[in-house]
C-alpha cells in the first residue's frame, strides 16, 4: 500500500472515532438535562416522594430463600395521585402493594417476562402513604444467580413521574 492511502484510512478512523466520541457526549448531556427535569418535576406539587429508595440486603443464602423490603411512598400534596404502573428490572424481583389491611396486591414484575404486567392502579391520597413491598428471589437464576446483584422497582404516577426503587445483594449458594 502507498503512504496516501494509509494515511486516508488512518484519518478516517480518527473521524468516525471523533464522531462517535462527540455524540456519546451529546446523548449524556442531553441525558443529564433530562434526568434533572424529572428530578424537579417529581419535587414539584402533585409529586409522590418516598422516605428512601435504596436498601443493601448485604450477604444473603440462596438456601434461606427470599428476602424482602417495605418502602414507604407519601403523597404531601394537596390532591390524590393515581399510580397506574409498577414494575421490576428483572424476573428475580417482585413487587407488591401493600394495603392498609396489610394484605398484598397481586404481583408486579418485569414487563415482557410471562406476559404483560397488570395495571397498578393504586391511588395515594392527599396527605397519604402507600407501601410497596419488594421481593428478591435470589434462586430465580439457578445456580449461576451468585455475587453482587442491583434490581430496580420502578412505580410511575399519573403524571410519568417515575420513583426508582434500587436494591443490592451479595448472593451466597
Amino acid at each position: 500500500m502507498n503512504k496516501q492511502i494509509i494515511i486516508s484510512i488512518i484519518v478516517i478512523i480518527i473521524g468516525v472515532g471523533s464522531l462517535v466520541w462527540w455524540s456519546k457526549s451529546v446523548d449524556n448531556k442531553k441525558l443529564n438535562a433530562e434526568e434533572s427535569q424529572k428530578y424537579h418535576l417529581a419535587r414539584q406539587g402533585n409529586a409522590l416522594s418516598a422516605e428512601e429508595t435504596f436498601y443493601d440486603f448485604g450477604t444473603i443464602s440462596m438456601k434461606n430463600g427470599n428476602v424482602s423490603k417495605i418502602f414507604k411512598v407519601i403523597n404531601n400534596s394537596s390532591e390524590d395521585i393515581k399510580v397506574p404502573s409498577v414494575t421490576t428490572s428483572c424476573m428475580c424481583t417482585t413487587a407488591y402493594i401493600m394495603g392498609e389491611d396489610g394484605k398484598r396486591s397481586r404481583p408486579f414484575g418485569m414487563p415482557g417476562h410471562g406476559g404483560a404486567v397488570p395495571k397498578a392502579n393504586a391511588l395515594v391520597k392527599a396527605g397519604e402513604s402507600l407501601d410497596i413491598e419488594v421481593v428478591y428471589d435470589p434462586n430465580a437464576h439457578g445456580p449461576a444467580g451468585v455475587g453482587l446483584i442491583e434490581r430496580s422497582v420502578f412505580m410511575e404516577d399519573e403524571n410519568s413521574n417515575v420513583i426508582e426503587f434500587k436494591f443490592k445483594v451479595n448472593a451466597t449458594p
